[in-house]
C-alpha cells in the first residue's frame, strides 16, 4: 500500500474518532442540558467549515452529523440557545450539512433518522426572525429544486414560513385600509 493511501485511510479513521468522541459529548451535554455553550462554540468554528469543504464527503460527513445532532437537540428544545446562537449555528454549517446529507444517509455505519433531521432543522429554522428564515429557505429551495433527495426535505418548514410572510404582508396591507372594489362588467 502507498503512502498517500496509507494517509487517507489515517486522517479517515481520525476524522472518525474525533467526530465520534464529539458526538459522544454532545449526547452528554444535551441529555444534562448544558449544551448551549458547545452550541455556540460549535457555531464559531468558521475557519472549520471553511476547511470542511474543502475534504472529500467521505471523510467528512461525519463532522455534519455533529451539525445535525444540534439541530436535533434546538428543534425539540433540549438545548435553548439564543437567537443569534442559532442563526450563527445555520449560517457557519448549515450549507455543509446540506452537501453532506446524502452520504449521511447512505454511508454511516449508523444510520441516521432523515426525518428526525429534517424535523430538527425545520424547527431550529423555524425559531428565528421571518426575515432570516426568508434567507435560508430561498437557499434551500433553489438547492433542493437541483438536488432532491440528496438535500434535507424541509418543505413544512418552507410551508410555514411562506403562510407567516404572506399574513403579515396582508395584515400590514390591511392596516392601509387598502379596499378592494370588484365590480361586474357587461359580457
Amino acid at each position: 500500500m502507498d503512502d498517500s493511501r496509507r494517509d487517507r485511510g489515517v486522517l479517515m479513521a481520525e476524522i472518525a474518532r474525533e467526530a465520534d468522541n464529539m458526538q459522544w459529548i454532545v449526547d452528554i451535554l444535551v441529555d444534562k442540558k448544558m449544551g448551549d455553550e458547545f452550541v455556540k462554540l460549535w457555531a464559531d468554528q468558521k475557519e472549520l467549515a471553511v476547511l470542511h469543504s474543502k475534504i472529500p464527503t467521505m471523510y467528512r460527513h461525519e463532522i455534519s452529523r455533529i451539525t445535525a445532532q444540534l439541530c436535533i437537540a434546538i428543534g425539540s428544545r433540549q438545548l435553548l440557545v439564543p437567537k443569534e446562537t442559532r442563526f450563527s449555528l445555520l449560517s457557519t454549517w448549515l450549507e455543509a450539512l446540506y452537501e453532506d446529507f446524502g452520504w449521511m444517509r447512505r454511508a454511516s455505519f449508523r444510520s441516521i433518522d432523515k426525518k428526525l433531521v429534517e424535523e430538527g432543522i425545520s424547527q431550529t429554522i423555524l425559531t428565528l426572525p421571518l426575515q432570516q428564515q426568508q434567507g435560508i429557505l430561498l437557499n434551500w429551495f433553489d438547492r433542493f429544486l437541483n438536488k432532491g433527495d440528496d438535500c434535507p426535505n424541509i418543505q413544512k418548514a418552507f410551508e410555514v414560513w411562506w403562510r407567516r410572510a404572506f399574513i403579515k404582508h396582508v395584515s400590514e396591507q390591511e392596516n392601509t385600509q387598502l379596499q378592494i372594489t370588484l365590480c361586474d362588467y357587461p359580457s
